[in-house]
């Protein structure tokens, strides 16, 4: 008698350690996948990128009215296309654009009023000045809030910082300074190197759409 109870107690006891121990191994398969996610976000870059630059205009007649309004102008009709690469809507109220020499003077060329949301997976393009006029892909569309962006064509530098002032995104015009009279945007868009405009497309811009003029 004694055996055999000692025999039914070993039994439940290996039943209790084998229920215990798969609850363990759930737990640290829940655990893992949340460090899984909490890496992923740890590693994910800011989600604004620059993904098309105007900083040179086409000074041939109406080549150049990247913003619509039916006139040319080198300060106006340049512009910077931002998108948001999540799959929520980002608030970029605050951020600020520096051109080099703004930078070095702490003077934004343009600050993102308050209410500046970019929906997931669209754009918002910043122009210098002007009355744009057109849909824009259903792009947000801001004119600097200092009437003009400042691109040199030459050597120029852009930064964008958050609200807090931390950097978010830059675009070095130096390496691509060559006087295009168009836009450099990305190639493949959002993942691409920086390319001229004219080398994806037969347009010289595509301010709030992709390069080939599709909506995002």
């Amino acid at each position: 008698m004694i055996t055999r109870y000692r025999t039914k107690y070993k039994v439940i006891i290996m039943k209790t350690n084998i229920s215990l121990l798969l609850s363990f191994v759930s737990f640290l398969l829940i655990a893992c996948k949340t460090d899984d996610v909490m890496m992923e976000d740890a590693i994910v870059s800011d989600p604004l990128i620059i993904n098309e630059v105007l900083y040179d205009p086409s000074n041939v007649a109406l080549e150049g009215d990247a913003n619509g309004d039916g006139k040319y102008s080198q300060e106006q009709d340049e512009f910077i296309e931002f998108f948001n690469t999540t799959t929520t809507a980002l608030d970029v109220s605050g951020y600020k654009i520096f051109d080099a020499t703004g930078l070095t003077n702490n003077i934004p060329v343009h600050v993102f009023p308050a209410g500046s949301i970019i929906q997931p997976r669209k754009a918002l393009v910043v122009f210098g000045g002007g009355t744009p006029s057109g849909t824009f892909g259903g792009a947000v569309v801001q004119t600097s809030t200092t009437g003009n962006l400042s691109l040199n064509n030459e050597v120029d530098f852009i930064t964008v910082t958050d609200a807090a002032g931390t950097t978010v995104a830059t675009f070095d015009i130096g390496p691509l300074s060559n006087n295009p009279n168009e836009a450099f945007t990305r190639n493949p868009d959002i993942t691409g190197s920086f390319v001229q405009h004219s080398s994806v497309s037969s347009s010289l811009f595509s301010p709030g759409k992709k390069n080939n003029n599709s909506n995002f």
